[in-house]
Parts: structure tokens; C-alpha cells; sequence
């Protein structure tokens, strides 16, 4: 019996010992395991930059083709002639210059339609003077703007912004 008491206090001892072991070694491999579960499972950070987006500034450029035009104005009394040439300027975005000369080559046959019906609906009078000119441009560019580039304001692929007169012969 006394034996057996010595080993019971060795015992418990031992089973203290190897308790107290067994919890360190969890402890540890949790943090192990739980570790490597936050590396795999964690996504990594990723750092958002910010880029601007690019500004294209508006443009003016001149449509090389003129518009050439051989007419007979309305008059009251005789016949009289005009020889009407004119190239107009458009207002477009940078990035956007190809798609506005593609429109033009598209609706270029209606813009020469629609010059020559503007200006066979002007007297000899008119064709004459400042204020008709003034008058005669600024049809031609709201005309030229509707059939050329289509579409509301905000919409539009450019603007026709002015004439500039090549020839304005009147006899």
C-alpha cells in the first residue's frame, strides 16, 4: 500500500505534466493553423489608383471641300448671276474628329442641297449688302449644323460654328 501511494502523487504528477503539454501544444498549433487560414483565406489589399480620365479639349477645324454654287438669284427686274463658294468651320471634340468627318462624307449630297436651295430663295439685293450676308451666313451654319450633325445639343458629334467665304460674286 505504501507503494502504491508513492505511485499514485507520481502519477498524478506525470498526468499534470502531460495535460499542461498537450494544452501549450494546441495552443501553438492553432496558431499555427489560423495563421495560415488568414494568409489563404484573407484576400490581399489591394491599393485603388485613381487615374484621371483623360480631357479632350474642342477643336475648330476647317472642312477642306468647299461648297461652290452657280446661281440665279431671284431679282425684280433682269437676270443677274452669282458665283457662291464657302468652306465652313465645325466645333469637335479631339477624339471625336473622325466620326464628325465621317458624318460629313455621309450627308454631303444633302448639305449641297440644301446651300443651293438657301441660296436661290435669296434676291440680287441681298446677296449684295452686309446685313443680307450676315443673314445668308447665319441660315447657311443653322442649316449646315442640322443636316451635317443631327441629334440634340448634348448628343451631337460637333457643331458648325461659321462660314468662311471663298467667293461671293454677284453680276
Amino acid at each position: 500500500m505504501a507503494d502504491d501511494k508513492k505511485k499514485e502523487p507520481e502519477a498524478k504528477a506525470d498526468e499534470g505534466k502531460k495535460k499542461g503539454m498537450t494544452a501549450i501544444a494546441l495552443v501553438i498549433v492553432g496558431a499555427i493553423v489560423g495563421g495560415a487560414g488568414v494568409v489563404f483565406a484573407v484576400p490581399p489589399k489591394v491599393k485603388e489608383v485613381h487615374v484621371p480620365a483623360p480631357v479632350y479639349e474642342v477643336v475648330d477645324v476647317t472642312h477642306p471641300d468647299a461648297i461652290k454654287k452657280t446661281l440665279n438669284p431671284r431679282s425684280t427686274s433682269g437676270k443677274g448671276t452669282a458665283r457662291v463658294e464657302f468652306k465652313f468651320v465645325y466645333a469637335v471634340r479631339e477624339d471625336r474628329e473622325p466620326e464628325a468627318f465621317d458624318r460629313i462624307k455621309a450627308n454631303w449630297e444633302t448639305a449641297n442641297s440644301k446651300a443651293l436651295m438657301l441660296l436661290k430663295n435669296r434676291t440680287m439685293r441681298e446677296l449684295q449688302s452686309e446685313a443680307g450676308i450676315v443673314a445668308l451666313e447665319k441660315d447657311l451654319v443653322d442649316e449646315l449644323d442640322r443636316v451635317l450633325f443631327p441629334g440634340k445639343s448634348g448628343e451631337k458629334v460637333a457643331c458648325v460654328e461659321r462660314i468662311l467665304w471663298v467667293e461671293l460674286l454677284c453680276q
